[in-house]
């Protein structure tokens, strides 16, 4: 499926996740998506598949925690499940923009420049912490 394609179902995706996932959750999307682009990966070892996505996440929104999954990230910034799919399809452009345009070592690079290996997260958040 090329990118248009698979951005266009992300966007179907997104307005009615139950019906693809039986939940309306972004963690249940999040794992629609894992499934995809490991399928992506085995159908074609050469594709990036979301390589560098977590990385770009943690820099765009300057989170950076072992406990913070991109999902609570999105979840933390965005206030809930409904607002973080509604932007989700848009980010997901974002990040494949970017990755073209600098590649996954650029983002690994701008991370490294923004962390220097530091955590950071917010003072305050209504997300739980998955311990």
């Amino acid at each position: 499926m090329d990118e248009a394609r698979f951005l266009d179902l992300l966007e179907g995706v997104c307005r009615r996740p139950a019906m693809f996932t039986g939940a309306h959750t972004v963690d249940s999307v999040a794992v629609l998506l894992t499934g995809y682009f490991l399928g992506v990966a085995h159908s074609d070892p050469a594709s990036p598949g979301n390589a560098g996505y977590t990385r770009w996440v943690e820099t765009r929104y300057d989170v950076f925690h072992p406990a913070w999954s991109w999902t609570r990230i999105l979840l933390h910034h965005h206030g809930d499940d409904r607002a973080v799919l509604d932007v989700l399809p848009s980010l997901l452009r974002e990040f494949l923009a970017a990755r073209e345009a600098y590649g996954v070592e650029g983002i690994e690079a701008r991370h490294r420049d923004r962390f220097d290996g530091r955590t950071r997260v917010p003072e305050r958040t209504h997300t739980a912490d998955p311990r």
